[in-house]
């Protein structure tokens, strides 16, 4: 998902992303374990247009890990607000799902 936010966002989730995954990277692979993610890509993609956050999750059941994060007391899992305020998502009314199409797979 691809996901726009203001600028002044652009601290908040770079402050997030320190406390959560690199301050204590076993504890938040643990954390995503019990999500159900098998992978989580995170990118800060800054354009003309404003900045986006760009997550990827190669999860096997979204709607779950949304409904876990919306409900979770884990300390490692960003909590609600904070993702409402810095990706205006709220994980608490979980977006429809499309499951996306492979266009391609490049092979190095």
């Amino acid at each position: 998902m691809s996901l726009p936010h203001c600028a002044r966002s652009t601290e908040a989730f770079r402050t997030a992303h320190q406390r959560f995954a690199v301050q204590r990277p076993l504890e938040f692979e643990a954390s995503r374990r019990r999500l159900g993610v098998h992978i989580e890509r995170g990118f800060l993609q800054r354009t003309s247009a404003g900045d986006f956050a760009i997550v990827i999750f190669e999860v096997d059941d979204p709607a779950r890990m949304f409904a876990c994060v919306a409900s979770s007391d884990d300390h490692l899992t960003p909590i609600p607000g904070l993702l409402r305020q810095v990706l205006s998502v709220d994980v608490t009314q979980p977006p429809s799902l499309v499951r996306p199409s492979r266009l391609r797979v490049a092979r190095g």
